[in-house]
């Protein structure tokens, strides 16, 4: 399958330490609709949303893809071979990370608020960033995501939950100074204070919110946002039970809850990351761009 679609423009990110992140803006003709941000999975690069981002874009919509410290682009040239050294945990991603691309995207819409697509690890960057940084998102688009205390993940997952959480990480993050999970095939490389601290939250019931209940809830308490949830019932890692914990964890953020089967779609699968697969772009793609609504202040 061939899709037209736009080229991104390379655009650097500065967080509020100073730290350099790479983004990709893919920016559409005079009409936009509205300001989008897009919001990776745990160790997924951005160039993954790409075909996404662009049939956004041609779609009328501003987009911005970004990579996180560790990940992708934004991995820097002295922890090509290893994330040894570098100190970013989940909270430094949501909450230093995350604020940055919300901002650089804001700036580039005029101060229009924004639409967040959140794949997984992304929808949880706007549960937990800061206030200030939730206000500007009106609408988060949730794909895939969800609690994730492992004993409700899916049975792939489910199974090997164990040997990642209770030996892998254990084992390896202390002994390289990082998670090296690419080459374990798990999850992808994570800086060492990032796997330490989500497999405390993995191990725990309630997950972030339970293992570290002073740290995350006030940020959970002061979301807002309207949440357009997805869940798949051929999901290998989240479940719909993972899903409803995460938007019960946010109860003044209204939520609709979406559960479809890959079939009634036409589609032989979507599992955990198919939803941005070019071959989800004729059905699902425009359910989520629905999904999205739209803002007055980007109307037009």
């Amino acid at each position: 399958m061939t899709m037209q679609g736009i080229n991104g423009e390379l655009v650097e990110i500065r967080t509020a330490d100073g730290t350099a992140l790479h983004g990709v803006v893919y920016a559409p003709g005079v009409h936009r609709r509205r300001a989008v941000l897009v919001s990776g999975g745990l160790g997924i690069p951005q160039r993954f949303y790409a075909p996404f981002a662009s049939w956004l874009a041609q779609r009328g919509h501003l987009v911005l893809t970004f990579d996180l410290q560790g990940v992708g682009a934004s991995r820097r040239p002295e922890h090509r071979r290893s994330l040894r050294g570098l100190k970013a945990d989940m909270l430094t991603w949501a909450r230093q990370d995350f604020p940055a691309a919300v901002q650089t995207l804001w700036e580039k819409a005029g101060g229009d608020s924004l639409a967040l697509i959140g794949h997984s690890l992304g929808a949880h960057h706007a549960a937990m960033t800061d206030p200030d940084t939730q206000t500007r998102i009106d609408t988060v688009v949730s794909v895939a995501a969800g609690s994730g205390y492992w004993r409700d993940w899916a049975a792939p997952s489910r199974r090997l939950a164990p040997l990642m959480l209770h030996l892998a990480a254990p084992l390896f993050t202390p002994l390289l100074g990082y998670f090296p999970g690419k080459a374990l095939r798990m999850v992808g490389d994570l800086p060492g204070p990032a796997m330490r601290q989500w497999s405390r939250w993995c191990r725990h019931p309630d997950f972030a919110w339970g293992a570290e209940p002073d740290l995350i809830q006030p940020s959970l308490q002061a979301a807002r946002f309207r949440i357009q949830a997805f869940s798949f019932t051929d999901d290998d890692a989240m479940t719909l039970t993972c899903t409803r914990k995460l938007l019960a964890a946010m109860p003044n953020a209204p939520s609709s809850l979406h559960v479809i089967e890959p079939q009634t779609l036409g589609l032989p699968a979507i599992g955990h990351v198919g939803a941005f697969r070019p071959q989800s772009a004729h059905t699902l793609w425009p359910l989520i761009e629905e999904a999205m609504g739209n803002s007055t202040a980007c109307a037009g």
